[in-house]
């Protein structure tokens, strides 16, 4: 641990021995009409695939199947968006359960979710490819649909490693688009494929799937919504966390949820459920080309159209743009499952190297050509297996497994932690009804998944073997905690950049210590910098730990608020916790380790001039200086008497 002195001043920036990192881009954060149109497609771009995926199973019943799969997926959101308002971490739901439980539960729950994003993007570029099959026929199907998803792929993570990121303004283009093409599809099944008595035909005795298939289908379908990185994300981006992610967290997880409901119904009306024989029941809206379109379910709800001239412009158009919304989907998932990767090889739970970066760009190269490896070889597996299902399955079990993991972990936090802030809670039984309903579904695709439970389950064990092995080869027990081993590129000169920082605020002082943030921001490595500001709140021992605090949340408020817009300035990440607290110094300690913050900033009052000059310490400063394994740095102000 080493202890640095930071005059702030005007002229300290000239003075300081250290060399700050301004983040690139220093953008203010997205309004809430932002915040929407980019975080929808990670959240409703899952309908392209899934309604072809949910018919099979679904028959008649798949808006049913969707619409539950969405009300499911909406709880494990609003719990996810609890963890992650209290432990924002690029290690996402493996960073939660890691707070919640050990490094065990941690890898388990990142492995299911790398697992998850490696499947979404593989099917993600099948579609992609399936959709523009409306300019060439063979891309439809077979091993020509599987070139093609494996050129997207190599596309797509070339572009990831390089760096190459879509600006802010086509992100917000990009969301624009996405639902417009829905709301699109909908408006052409009202007006030209409105058919109600096919949707009661579909229901018709011998029509309706059984409660196996129901099930089945409903367990599927939460492939349409698996973007709950979308939703973690949402603090990041906000312009005001506190006042615009819930409302806008609602806004994704009923629109996207009615959109698929919706379009399922449209589907059914272009291409309704009919006896097919001995093969029973079935619908164009599951089955595969040259006849049915489950491999591209919007194209069959256009070429319902009656009017050909318009089915025509309407399929180039609409596989045009469902292409490119999966291709931005399939690389936003690999980006995803690269950053989870590294964070896994920081918190040695995979090798070292996962967390590498490239020495120009900067990027987790190595856990990127990992993910995409997984993905392509998920490709060329369902070319052997010639069929979707497997791909939907694995998709579906894995994202299941991280979702029930989750939001076990947050109610194991409730337990474990209740007196910590949470800017985002949820009613207890949201988490625990949530959680329940998911393992039900992973519990469906054990049961009569198939070859999709088993690939599945193979990778999720073949994992715990590569984990139990190289935490053995490291010394280490497997639920044993230890601190990250943070990748900061080189650069030349004496630099020094923190990717976590902590900064401990007394609610009794009321007012932010404005400078302090300013020399965080400053050095942070980069634009995922977090910034953690503690305000901490002194309980007398004669008190309840939860009295009651006039003006207490009011402050916590006004703390937060200036904090981010210090934060905004410089593109670095804020966010406020608060702790009630008997010992100071512990708490701080504890918040730090548990955070893995690589630096404390405290502040101090100035100096006194009396025999020589000394900083006035109080004991939980010099106890936080005697015990932290951090680096600590104590900001002084100017005010020196004469």
């Amino acid at each position: 641990m080493s202890v640095w002195r930071f005059p702030i001043s005007a002229s300290a920036a000239r003075r300081s021995p250290v060399t700050r990192r301004r983040a690139p881009g220093g953008q203010p954060g997205r309004s809430r009409a932002g915040l929407y149109a980019w975080a929808y497609p990670g959240v409703g771009s899952g309908v392209y695939v899934a309604l072809g995926l949910v018919a099979g199973p679904g028959l008649g019943l798949t808006p049913v199947a969707l619409l539950v799969a969405g009300v499911v997926f909406a709880a494990a959101a609003f719990a996810y968006a609890e963890g992650v308002s209290m432990f924002p971490d690029t290690g996402g739901p493996a960073a939660l359960a890691r707070h919640a439980f050990d490094e065990l539960a941690s890898f388990v729950t990142g492995w299911a979710t790398c697992l998850g994003l490696a499947a979404a993007a593989a099917v993600a570029a099948l579609f992609s490819v399936q959709y523009l099959s409306v300019f060439w026929s063979p891309l439809a199907s077979g091993w020509w649909a599987a070139a093609g998803a494996v050129i997207v792929l190599c596309l797509v993570t070339a572009a990831a490693i390089l760096g190459l990121e879509r600006s802010r303004r086509l992100d917000g283009v990009v969301g624009v688009v996405d639902v417009g093409v829905q709301l699109l599809l909908v408006l052409v099944g009202l007006v030209f494929v409105f058919r109600p008595e096919h949707l009661r035909a579909s229901l018709e005795t011998g029509s309706a799937p059984s409660a196996q298939q129901l099930a089945l289908a409903a367990a599927i379908a939460i492939v349409a919504f698996a973007g709950m990185g979308s939703i973690g994300d949402l603090p990041g981006e906000a312009r005001d966390p506190v006042s615009d992610i819930r409302p806008v967290t609602g806004a994704l997880l009923l629109s996207a949820p009615l959109l698929t409901v919706v379009l399922a119904l449209v589907g059914l009306m272009a291409m309704p459920v009919v006896h097919a024989g001995h093969a029973g029941p079935t619908t164009l809206l599951a089955e595969g080309p040259p006849g049915g379109y489950g491999n591209a379910p919007m194209l069959g709800i256009v070429n319902a159209v009656p009017l050909s001239v318009v089915a025509t412009g309407l399929r180039y158009l609409v596989g045009l743009l469902a292409a490119v919304m999966l291709i931005a989907f399939a690389s936003a998932a690999l980006r995803r499952c690269g950053r989870l990767a590294r964070w896994l090889g920081e918190h040695n739970q995979l090798p070292r190297s996962a967390a590498a970066l490239h020495p120009e760009h900067l990027t987790p190269y190595l856990a990127l050509a990992g993910s995409s490896a997984a993905a392509l070889a998920l490709v060329l597996g369902q070319a052997l297996a010639g069929g979707l299902e497997l791909l939907a399955g694995i998709w579906a079990y894995a994202a299941l497994m991280a979702l029930t993991l989750v939001q076990v972990a947050v109610i194991a936090l409730r337990r474990s932690d209740p007196g910590r802030y949470r800017p985002f809670a949820t009613p207890i039984a949201v988490p625990i009804v949530g959680a329940l309903a998911t393992a039900a579904g992973w519990i469906t695709l054990v049961v009569f998944a198939g070859s999709a439970r088993d690939v599945a389950s193979a990778s999720i064990v073949g994992g715990l073997v590569g984990y139990c092995g190289y935490r053995r080869h490291r010394g280490l027990s497997l639920g044993e905690r230890t601190r990250a081993n943070v990748v900061t590129p080189a650069a030349p000169g004496i630099e020094v950049a923190f990717q976590t920082m902590l900064v401990p605020v007394n609610t009794a002082d009321r007012d932010l210590p404005g400078d302090v943030i300013e020399v965080a921001v400053q050095l942070a490595a980069e634009r995922r910098s977090w910034l953690v500001v503690l305000a901490f709140t002194e309980i007398p021992l004669g008190e309840e730990m939860d009295m009651e605090i006039e003006g207490l949340d009011g402050c916590i408020e006004r703390l937060a608020v200036a904090a981010r817009a210090i934060g905004e300035r410089h593109g670095i990440r804020v966010h406020t916790t608060h702790l009630r607290t008997r010992d100071a110094a512990e708490t701080i300690l504890a918040e730090a380790a548990r955070r893995e913050s690589q630096l404390i900033l405290l502040r101090t009052p100035g100096f006194e001039r009396t025999g020589r000059r000394h900083v006035a310490y109080s004991h939980a400063v010099r106890r936080i200086v005697a015990e932290a394994t951090q680096r600590v740095m104590i900001v002084r102000s100017e005010a020196v008497k004469a």
